[in-house]
């Protein structure tokens, strides 16, 4: 099996990329290739396509889809590229199509790890994909799918061969920067060597990505190498005589005793807001004692949250930053469970304005600190507190409430420090809340934040915002916090409100799919 990976830098025109991908196949064709390996984001560069990437997908994928088909058929050549596939959500899927010889779809696969990662938020314009990449058969071999960050998680690509593959065929943008080159060939290298399997790796040769498109034989040495050319391939012959061989000598997979299950988990993060200030009046449910609060963040994070939210108590249930209350809160909460990452506010309600905060938050023992700690930018003195909180060793989230909020965040000092910023919308109209979300959120992005966002509602416009939320590929707040009940309006505690989350989750998804 004679097989080619290509290199090119893609324009934001998609016929323009067509033309370019057509110009490969028919020199690779002529050259006997069977299987052409493209690059991410063939379809389109999206770096240089502004805002929502929505109706760009939505305009151009077909056409994108049937020319690969046509070009497959017209060279006799299957392709593997990728490009952007309407989601039916304000975020399309990064998307491989895989295109036999005879210019069939034989798969797709929607990237499943997007790269949020070294400052980069795939995540903010693309939606992520739910299903493991198939194997899909072209020219007579079995192919499984890998999509550029993807070949940071190794059991992704082990899934495959339990699945059959014989090739593994990777198409990235891989992003330039410091040993990302190493990181690079070296990945490559190790999932060839763990699987004692052929990996032939396309790369984009865009100017903020690195090429080096190759193929590497299942011993994990390197046979062919594109270099850093913008325009080119190379290729090798694939045998599974050689992989055969290999596997004799090397019989990893025959010794393996681990027997693996894959299973894809939802991809939404939850923070529990356990308490805030509600009273018993409004919820049996809430919370108060540090105790009650331990239990409870262990029960909502059981339930499926991954950080939880909480405020510190006096005895007679008033809001507190005091040093002593929030180090019974911490206490109670890793005497409970260790591992749950605790945070809590730095609000002005809590204390005596700022100066009074500040002492507070300087205060805090030492060793019973949060594991993070919020601050409202709408606040006297936050861009202060916010450096106290990094400051202390605690990690930051930093929220807006309006987009008056929006220049102080961008201007603060801690603004590329913060661990995620919260949109927690004023209005009491849920359609205009989730309006806000998102207008705020655009604006935080153009402002320069890499970091994750969070939208969070209050009251009726929580579980709208929720829907918002998980539609946007943000990061998601519930709990009796926010509101007292699930989105039927039925009383509910933090662990059911984390449940109706999950649920509105996969009706979402099922809805697109």
């Amino acid at each position: 099996m004679h097989i080619a990976a290509a290199q090119f830098t893609p324009s934001a025109d998609v016929t323009a990329n067509l033309s370019r991908i057509e110009a490969l196949a028919d020199e690779a064709a002529g050259a006997g290739v069977q299987i052409l390996v493209l690059p991410e984001e063939s379809m389109a560069q999206t770096g240089l396509l502004h805002g929502s990437l929505a109706p760009f997908a939505s305009e151009h994928w077909v056409a994108f889809r049937d020319g690969l088909c046509r070009i497959a058929a017209d060279s006799g050549i299957a392709l593997i590229a990728s490009g952007l596939e309407p989601s039916g959500l304000p975020r399309p899927f990064n998307t491989i199509l895989a295109v036999d010889t005879d210019g069939t779809v034989s798969g797709s696969y929607r990237k499943l790890h997007l790269y949020d990662a070294f400052a980069y938020q795939e995540s903010g314009r693309i939606q992520p994909g739910s299903d493991l990449p198939p194997v899909v058969d072209l020219a007579a071999t079995r192919v499984g799918l890998v999509n550029c960050y993807d070949l940071r998680f190794p059991e992704l690509t082990r899934s495959l061969i339990d699945a059959g593959a014989e090739v593994i065929a990777v198409t990235a943008a891989w992003m330039t920067g410091r040993n990302k080159e190493d990181h690079w060939t070296t990945l490559l290298r190790a999932r060839a060597i763990e699987n004692t399997v052929w990996v032939v790796a396309s790369g984009n040769a865009a100017v903020d990505c690195i090429a080096g498109s190759k193929i590497i034989d299942p011993m994990g040495i390197v046979v062919a190498d594109a270099g850093e050319s913008d325009h080119g391939w190379c290729s090798a012959k694939v045998s599974r005589e050689r992989t055969a061989q290999v596997r004799h000598k090397l019989p990893a997979l025959t010794n393996r005793r681990i027997a693996l299950e894959y299973t894809v988990r939802p991809k939404i993060f939850i923070k529990a807001a356990v308490n805030g200030g509600r009273e018993l009046s409004e919820t049996p449910l809430v919370p108060l004692s540090p105790t009650e609060i331990a239990a409870e963040a262990a029960a909502s994070v059981r339930a499926g949250a991954d950080v939880v939210h909480a405020h510190a108590r006096t005895p007679d249930g008033g809001q507190t930053i005091a040093p002593e209350h929030i180090a019974a809160l911490v206490r109670a909460v890793r005497d409970e469970d260790p591992r749950i990452v605790v945070g809590t506010t730095t609000g002005l309600w809590t204390c005596d304005g700022h100066a009074d905060r500040m002492d507070k938050i300087n205060s805090w023992q030492e060793d019973l600190l949060p594991d993070f700690a919020s601050v409202a930018f709408c606040e006297e003195g936050a861009a202060e507190a916010a450096e106290a909180v990094i400051s202390r060793g605690m990690l930051l989230e930093s929220a807006v409430w309006s987009m008056e909020d929006v220049p102080a965040l961008l201007a603060s000092p801690t603004l590329h420090q913060n661990i995620r910023v919260l949109i927690e919308p004023l209005a009491e109209d849920p359609d205009q809340a989730v309006r806000d979300c998102r207008e705020i959120a655009e604006a935080l992005r153009a402002g320069g934040v890499t970091a994750p966002l969070l939208y969070h509602g209050l009251e009726g416009t929580t579980w709208p915002v929720v829907r918002a939320a998980i539609e946007d590929g943000v990061e998601v707040r519930v709990g009796i916090e926010d509101v007292v009940h699930d989105e039927r309006g039925e009383i509910a505690s933090n662990s059911m409100q984390i449940a109706e989350a999950l649920r509105i989750y996969d009706e979402v998804h099922t809805t697109t799919a």
